[in-house]
């Protein structure tokens, strides 16, 4: 390969890795931290690492280093399991981190502990002169972290079965469907790519490779910033096309519930002020009378009752971030028609006025 193009590879390369780091920590500034955002913090974690070593052993650092050989191997272990959590998350209503979700992770951990064993017994000078040792050692461990990358292909695989172009071919707006189906499929090609490079020993390859990852990294970046509500787009246009396809199934009362809450607290359609018993159960596809019934049933509360909650707990929150703005403007902003339902429906649902509410509460980071 010409000098400089490796040169530029390498940087790519170095970039990658930097901005994943940069995104690993932007979750964790950006509070609330939940299971959905602790996902892409160690996906973006797991990927700073794995670029990271790929630009040293690219470089003068990895001359005397196997193809593929990397000192934090547990990196590997954690891009497909954060990744595939992640997606879960975005297609699900609730972010909820399980007991059963850090099974995916158990790999990552024996990989730390087979390193640990590795180093205290060249701390303690265990000879590799035997062959067992040096399969126990060495062959077993550098296996064990190989199979690292072939896990993230499995995972990209599964990913593209569960949440990819066969559950997406219902979906209406194409070029969200086109978008996330260019991301998996090119994800996939990228991550084989890199495999054959290591399997192929070409080292020139798997640079390229590598800066593709990179790339895609930068991609990533570039949407984000780009079209920041993409993801939220994505969520509901799935969740949308799960929800239809169920009522083709049968009248499912939690599926429609899901779908009731997605439409309120994703979508915040409380904010339309003409919002009607008919126009959600529109929404829904359903009835107003099968909505009235599955409001009181499960919600226990009338229509009214439901959306009012919605806009008062908005207005609430407005009040904390907006403290210069007047309190019938926020009321006029969530949905409230008249200035007398907003305070009725304020006082019964909070237990003191909006002014009051105003007068007790800290005023936010950037309100004003």
């Amino acid at each position: 390969m010409v000098p400089v193009v490796e040169t530029i590879a390498d940087h790519i390369i170095f970039l990658g890795s930097g901005i994943s780091l940069i995104l690993a920590l932007s979750q964790v500034l950006n509070r609330p931290l939940n299971a959905r955002k602790v996902f892409l913090l160690l996906f973006f974690f797991g990927m700073a690492v794995m670029l990271f070593q790929a630009y040293l052993f690219l470089g003068p650092l990895g001359r005397n280093m196997a193809l593929g050989a990397q000192p934090v191997a547990f990196s590997k272990f954690l891009v497909g399991p954060s990744l595939y959590l992640y997606l879960q998350q975005v297609v699900g209503r609730r972010a909820v981190f399980t007991r059963g979700r850090m099974l995916h992770f158990v790999p990552a951990i024996v990989s730390v502990m087979m390193r640990l064993a590795v180093g205290a017994t060249q701390a303690y000078g265990v000879s590799l002169d035997s062959a067992r040792a040096r399969f126990f050692l060495v062959s077993v461990p550098y296996a064990y972290d190989f199979a690292g990358l072939f896990s993230i292909f499995a995972y990209m695989a599964v990913i593209f079965h569960k949440a990819g172009i066969f559950r997406m071919r219902s979906i209406r707006n194409t070029r969200i469907e086109t978008a996330f189906v260019v991301i998996l499929a090119s994800a996939i090609v990228v991550a084989g790519m890199v495999i054959y490079g290591l399997l192929s020993g070409d080292i020139a390859f798997f640079r390229i490779s590598i800066s593709l990852v990179s790339l895609h990294i930068v991609s990533w970046l570039i949407i984000g910033l780009r079209y920041p509500e993409f993801l939220n787009l994505m969520r509901r246009e799935i969740k949308k096309s799960q929800y239809e396809r169920s009522l083709l199934k049968n009248f499912d009362q939690n599926v429609l519930k899901e779908r009731l809450l997605d439409l309120m607290e994703t979508e915040k359609v409380y904010y339309d002020p003409g919002l009607s018993l008919k126009s959600l159960a529109a929404k829904l596809l359903i009835s107003p009378h099968q909505l009235s019934e599955l409001l009181n049933i499960s919600m226990k509360m009338n229509f009214n009752s439901f959306v009012n909650t919605y806009r008062v707990d908005e207005a609430k929150r407005l009040i904390e971030e907006r403290p210069r703005e007047s309190i019938i403007k926020i009321a006029f902003t969530v949905g409230f028609n008249t200035q007398s339902v907003f305070y009725s429906s304020f006082l019964r649902h909070v237990g003191i006025s909006p002014a009051k509410y105003r007068e007790t509460s800290p005023e936010k980071p950037g309100g004003g």
